[in-house]
């Protein structure tokens, strides 16, 4: 079952708007070595149609849109790497890891309503089951 066209534009759209919001005044940062007390952040997803690509990129390409966010210093996105080793995790559809400058720039984007709005709409649709890792940078 494909999401219909209308549906898509409508969150691309929207999450394009929260894109521009965050940006304003927002330099993009180079992808930069983790100094002491950035916080990483760190999502695992596990689609609703396990390995569907399309449902992987519309998600990929929606994530990307985070890196214009305030106070984020890096995103990084992709699939999980298969590796023959026991014990890894490898059965989530796509991972993230975001840095952010300090603590309080995480805890205003995750206290930002715009931010869950976008996040409920496009993870409600696609998205079974995801989890989300926090440390500070030693």
């Amino acid at each position: 079952m494909n999401f219909p066209l209308f549906f898509r534009m409508r969150v691309a759209i929207f999450l394009s708007c929260l894109a521009l919001i965050f940006s304003i005044a927002s330099p993009r940062a180079e992808a930069a070595a983790a100094r002491s007390g950035q916080v990483t952040h760190v999502m695992l997803f596990w689609l609703k149609r396990p390995g569907n690509i399309d449902d992987q990129n519309f998600l990929l390409r929606a994530l990307r849109r985070l890196r214009r966010a305030r106070g984020v210093n890096d995103v990084r996105i992709g699939r999980p790497l298969p590796v023959d080793r026991p014990g890894l995790e490898q059965s989530f559809d796509l991972g993230v890891v975001m840095t952010f400058r300090d603590r309080e720039a995480l805890e205003k984007f995750e206290r930002d309503q715009r931010r869950e709005q976008a996040i409920d709409a496009m993870l409600r649709p696609l998205v079974r089951q995801y989890t989300v890792y926090n440390f500070v940078n030693e």
